[in-house]
Parts: C-alpha cells; sequence; structure tokens
C-alpha cells in the first residue's frame, strides 16, 4: 500500500480484505468506525439537503428540489435505521468486514441521489450544475473528514455523486458546461488524493503499532524466561506495561520484607531494583535470583562445615598430641630405668611385667599411630578415632599403670 497503483487497487477491487495492507487491525478499526459514524453521516445528509434545498429554492424557485431533500431524508433515515439496531451491541473484538463492504456498496446508492440535485433543478441549466457541484463536493469532502480510515466507502460516495453530475453534463452541453466540468474534475481528484493520504497515513500508524506490539511481545517473553518480572509505570504512578510474570509476582511482595534488597516469595527469591526515568515515569524490576541465592546459602553451609571439620581436626590432634606425649615419656623412663648406670633396684619379676607393660604400650600406640595414618589418608573418619579409649581417662589403661610404677620405683630409690 505504498504505491498509487496498490491503493487505486484496493478502492477497485472487490475483495480488499486480500490486500496485504488490510489485517484484521484495519478491518476492525474500519468497521467500528463506520458504525459509530453513521448517525453523524445521517445528521450530515440531513443538514446538507436542508440548506441545499432552501438555498436552491430561494434562487431557483423550483419546488422539485424538495422532492430531491425528500429522498436524502429517506437515505438518512435508513442510516438511523441502521445506528439504531447496532446500538447497545458490545464491541466487537474480529469482523469479517462484511458490514464495511456492503456500506460501501450503499455509499454509491446515498452519493448518487444526493449528487443527483442538477436534475431537480430546470430553470436555469448552468447554475444548476454550479450548485450541485459545490454542494455534492463539499459533501464529499465532509465524508473524508469523518470516515478517513474508510477510503473505499469516501471513493464510492464520489463516484456516485458524480455520475448524475455527468449525465447532467451530458445533457446540456456547451462550453461553460465543460469549463465547470473540468473544475469539478479536479477538485475530484483533490479529494481522492486527500483521501489516499490520509489512509496511508493510517497504515503507517498501523504498522508502527503492530511493531510496537511484536517488540513488546519479544519483550515479555525475554523477560519471563530471564526471570524478570517487568513493570513501566507513569509519573502518576499508573502502569503503562507490565509482563505477565510481574502480576504475578507483585501481589506476594506487598506484605514481604526486603533483606538485603532480596525479597523471598512464591517460593522463590528476588532482587528488587527500581529506576526513574526522565518524561516517562519509573521503571520496576524484579530478578529471579534464586540459583544463585541457593549457591550463596550452599556456599556458607559448605564453608561452616569446612570450619567445623577444621576446629574438630584441631581438637583431635591436641587430643591425640597429649595421648602420644604420655607414653613416650614413659618410655624414656623405661630406658631411664634400664640403663646401665640406672641405680635402681629392679627385680626380675619386674622386668618382665614392664616389658609386658611395654608391649602393650607398643601395640597401643601403633594402633594409635595407623588410626592417625588412615584419618590423614581419608580412610578412617573422626568417630573411628573417638571409638579408642582415651589414654588418660581410663582405669586400666597400661600405659598410665606403666606410669605409676615407673615413677613409684624412682621415688623409692630416691628415697632409699
Amino acid at each position: 500500500m505504498s504505491e498509487t497503483h496498490n491503493f487505486f487497487r484496493y478502492v477497485l477491487t472487490d475483495k480488499p480484505n486480500e490486500d496485504a495492507a488490510i489485517g484484521p487491525r484495519v478491518r476492525l478499526q474500519q468497521h467500528l468506525d463506520l458504525s459509530r459514524a453513521v448517525q453523524l453521516m445521517a445528521m450530515i445528509t440531513i443538514f446538507n439537503s436542508v440548506i441545499a434545498g432552501y438555498v436552491v429554492y430561494t434562487m431557483t424557485r423550483d419546488t422539485l428540489i424538495f422532492g430531491w431533500a425528500l429522498t436524502n431524508f429517506v437515505m438518512a433515515a435508513f442510516m438511523l435505521y441502521d445506528h439504531l439496531r447496532k446500538a447497545g451491541r458490545p464491541v466487537p473484538k474480529a469482523v469479517s468486514g462484511r458490514y464495511v463492504r456492503r456500506s460501501e456498496t450503499m455509499g454509491i446508492i446515498t452519493g448518487f441521489v444526493f449528487g443527483s440535485m442538477a436534475l431537480y433543478i430546470h430553470n436555469d441549466p448552468f447554475n444548476a450544475l454550479i450548485l450541485s457541484s459545490l454542494f455534492t463536493v463539499s459533501m464529499c469532502a465532509g465524508l473524508m473528514c469523518v470516515l478517513p480510515r474508510n477510503p473505499r466507502l469516501v471513493v464510492r460516495y464520489l463516484c456516485g455523486a458524480v455520475i448524475p453530475i455527468i449525465v447532467f453534463v451530458g445533457i446540456h452541453f456547451d462550453d461553460k458546461m465543460v469549463a465547470i466540468a473540468v473544475g469539478l474534475a479536479l477538485l475530484v481528484l483533490t479529494i481522492y488524493f486527500g483521501a489516499r493520504a490520509a489512509f496511508m497515513l493510517y497504515l503507517k500508524e498501523v504498522k508502527s503499532v503492530e511493531e510496537a506490539t511484536q517488540l513488546r511481545e519479544i519483550l515479555d517473553v525475554a523477560l519471563d524466561g530471564s526471570g524478570q518480572a517487568f513493570a513501566v509505570r507513569a509519573m502518576d504512578g499508573k502502569i503503562i506495561f507490565e509482563n505477565e510474570l510481574y502480576t504475578q509476582v507483585k501481589p506476594a511482595l506487598r506484605n514481604a520484607e526486603a533483606s538485603g534488597g532480596v525479597v523471598h516469595v512464591l517460593e522463590r527469591y528476588w532482587q528488587t531494583a527500581s529506576y526513574n526515568v526522565d518524561s516517562i515515569g519509573s521503571v520496576e524490576i524484579f530478578t529471579d535470583v534464586t540459583r544463585i541465592e541457593d549457591a550463596r546459602q550452599e556456599a556458607e553451609s559448605l564453608r561452616q562445615e569446612a570450619d567445623e571439620a577444621s576446629h574438630a581436626k584441631t581438637r583431635f590432634l591436641r587430643s591425640v598430641t597429649s595421648e602420644l606425649l604420655v607414653p613416650l615419656r614413659t618410655i624414656r623412663m623405661q630406658a631411664s630405668m634400664m640403663d646401665a648406670g640406672s641405680r635402681i633396684p629392679v627385680t626380675k619379676a619386674d622386668m618382665n611385667r614392664a616389658a609386658d607393660q611395654i608391649r602393650l604400650l607398643t601395640e597401643s600406640l601403633e594402633g594409635r599411630v595407623e588410626q592417625i595414618i588412615g584419618y590423614a589418608s581419608g580412610d578412617a573418619t573422626q568417630a573411628d578415632l573417638a571409638t579408642t579409649t582415651d589414654l588418660r581417662e581410663a582405669d586400666n589403661n597400661p600405659v598410665l599403670k606403666l606410669e605409676t610404677f615407673l615413677r613409684r620405683s624412682l621415688r623409692d630409690a630416691a628415697n632409699g
């Protein structure tokens, strides 16, 4: 619909719905415009018929003009009937275009009736042509202003109105008639190109709206897919645009308290943000950060577990170190007692008991060292080490018994 040929073809075709530019949105808008303008068109027809009839009768005193006015009143009555028949009906969401096409056909008849004024005037053909052309052109121009988005109806009305004028020129043909006919043709072309320009501008607006709608749908899908609830508010706080996710999240956020800009609602975590935009209002965004928040909490939990494991290992090493020091000190005292230079009297029975205790002590130390090695390599756990008997607290611990025996022996030797 960007070239004159395409517009001309659209105006003349019997199947306007097949035109690429006439989509459902244009068809619906034409239907609504026509249904709303029918009453206004009827009133304009009655008003112009009264004015034109009065002027013509005053100038020509030809009573036939009242017959012309009566036929226009009948056409206006049909328009009012159509308006009353559709009054009170709900606004449709989609239309087939049949009502518009029927009205366009009726436009030819209505235009013919109004443009036949010259056929009702017999006193002066030249004045009849001038008056008929004057009122017909003004009527078509007014119709173009009322229905700028339906050029087919305007052009058909214009053609219907011009036909009787052409017939009248053919009947009363002379030089003056040709001059008037040429001027009338120029006015008709002016109305035609004016209707074309208005309709092309409307199609551009429709295209812009459709592109904006597509971009909005793409933005809506992208925001939903990225987990963002998005809304644009005007200066007065009224929502201009919002995606579906925002309509779900916003009511739940009203009573929720934000912690560090993060709100937990609907079993999800939302990062809240709001930005002011000059000349528009503000933009409000709720971003789904559940994965990030879960990862942060998991990392915090792992850090706490690592800290607890580190503290447990430290406590364990301190405990094991103290347990190892006891047998080591005992072995040192044992070696001092059995040294060649020792003056402690030790019987053979004491030596045997000491040997047994040393063997038990060695086995205990060997088991403890193996547990430590296993814990260090990951083969044993701290719970496995905790199952061993504390060397410092068990009553039947051979290490403590040996240490007590050696200390007693050394004390007795010192006193002897």
